[in-house]
């Protein structure tokens, strides 16, 4: 069974394609902590303590493996240098800074241990239990999956019922309460959907794009997702489709969102109203004005105490000033009610230091090397869209904590550059010949 071909039939020896979906998905739902930023939140940490002490333990397990049976490392394995550097360093920091005890710091960074599931997902693939495929199939489900449960929530709950949780948040522009769950699968989805329309010539799947991107703009209403989407939609135009066709799609999409917001805007000018101040105010925060919305206008405040915090503390620029557990928040000291995730690279700079931001930012370098070693999937759609939606999390992480507060995402579509690459070096192995690019061609 090839590591790209997907097994066929619902049945077939001698594993489950059914049972591999759902292994897949809940190895996806603990390794991105996804369901955090949902309602599913309560049932999740019921398991979690679970998963940490099976994952943790696997990684060991297969550390050891890769040491002294395999006698050498690679680029992957940087992985691990992020799971016990970065728990340890931010333990250390909120120790110094403020006391909190180092075993309280490393439960607060729980969440780096759970990059375990990445090598699972590796030792499942050199298994050939999994294939890049079957676990793009899993990948599919959980942005369809995620879309039916927001929208569920959106109809039938009221987020004042859940202010307890980090995803519910209020803005006046924004309508008042409103869910903020975590959409990393459904920017993925309208990636996916819009490369496979390019390449494959299927209208469903611009239809799939449109629907993901609609509920992005209109439900979840996050300013930096929608850029960094759009962005790295466009940058696939740019690189990999030509020239005269990226200006014809602009053109035509272009003037068709404008067509339906000037719609809106005779009937439902209010709403329409509330969008535009939103991505106004975003112009007037690069200009150093105040906007008079809420969450952007706190988000400043949380900036300004971090700098003035570090005028006091300057090893915080180097080493962090690591995150705080909820036992140990202290009114009187507002660095430690600050939620590093709601500043982006300011947060990780303020948790982890310019040190552990670094550590961080390598992972990137995951992917560049993996790429040098992929010739004959190149143009394939499965590898275009991880490479593309890794700079969608790179761009999101300027102004989002997902890169620390979720690393899972981030590290599973390295994971899947990685996978190619074990396919091709496999297939240099036993000499297979390069195949000149033929229908993929058609995209250009």
């Amino acid at each position: 069974m090839s590591l790209l071909t997907p097994e066929k039939g619902m049945f077939k020896e001698p594993y489950s394609v059914w049972g591999k979906l759902w292994l897949a998905i809940m190895i996806i739902v603990f390794t991105t902590r996804m369901p955090i930023k949902t309602t599913l939140v309560n049932y999740y940490m019921y398991f979690e303590g679970f998963w940490y002490m099976f994952i943790t333990a696997f990684s060991f397990i297969y550390l050891a493996y890769v040491l002294f049976q395999r006698k050498g490392v690679d680029e992957m394995n940087y992985l691990y240098v992020m799971m016990f550097s970065l728990p340890v360093l931010s333990a250390v920091a909120a120790n110094l800074a403020e006391g909190q005890s180092i075993p309280g710091g490393l439960i607060a960074q729980r969440h780096w241990f759970g990059l375990g599931g990445i090598f699972l997902i590796i030792y499942l693939f050199k298994a050939n239990m999994f294939t890049i495929k079957d676990f793009f199939r899993a990948l599919e489900w959980m942005g369809w999956l995620t879309l039916i449960l927001y929208l569920y929530c959106y109809i039938f709950l009221d987020p004042r019922d859940y202010l307890d949780y980090s995803f519910v948040g209020y803005s006046d522009v924004k309508g008042g309460y409103r869910f903020r769950f975590g959409v990393d699968f459904i920017a993925y989805v309208a990636l996916f959907s819009t490369i496979k329309f390019i390449v494959d010539r299927k209208r469903i799947y611009i239809l799939y794009s449109i629907m993901m991107l609609a509920y992005l703009f209109f439900l979840h209403q996050g300013r930096i997702v929608m850029v960094s989407i759009i962005g790295c939609i466009f940058l696939y135009y740019l690189i990999e489709v030509n020239w005269k066709k990226t200006i014809v799609y602009v053109v035509t999409f272009g003037s068709g969102f404008l067509l339906l917001m000037t719609l809106l805007s005779f009937l439902f000018p209010e709403f329409v109203g509330r969008y535009v101040e939103q991505y106004v105010n975003v112009v007037l925060v690069f200009l150093g004005q105040e906007t008079g919305e809420g969450s952007v206008d706190a988000r400043a405040e949380e900036i300004v105490i971090v700098f003035a915090y570090m005028i006091n503390y300057p090893i915080g620029w180097i080493i962090g000033v690591g995150k705080y557990g909820s036992d140990y928040i202290d009114p009187s000291e507002p660095i430690t009610q600050i939620a590093p995730g709601d500043i982006g690279i300011i947060g990780s700079v303020m948790t982890y230091g310019i040190i552990g931001t670094v550590i961080m930012y390598i992972q990137f370098w995951i992917a560049f090397r993996s790429m040098r070693f992929v010739k004959r999937y190149k143009k394939d759609v499965y590898f275009m869209t991880a490479k593309y939606f890794l700079f969608y999390c790179f761009l999101t992480s300027i102004a989002k904590g997902n890169l620390f507060s979720q690393p899972g995402s981030t590290a599973i579509f390295i994971l899947i550059i990685y996978a190619f690459k074990l396919l091709e070096v496999d297939m240099d192995k036993r000499g297979v010949p390069l195949q000149p690019e033929t229908a993929v061609n058609k995209a250009n």
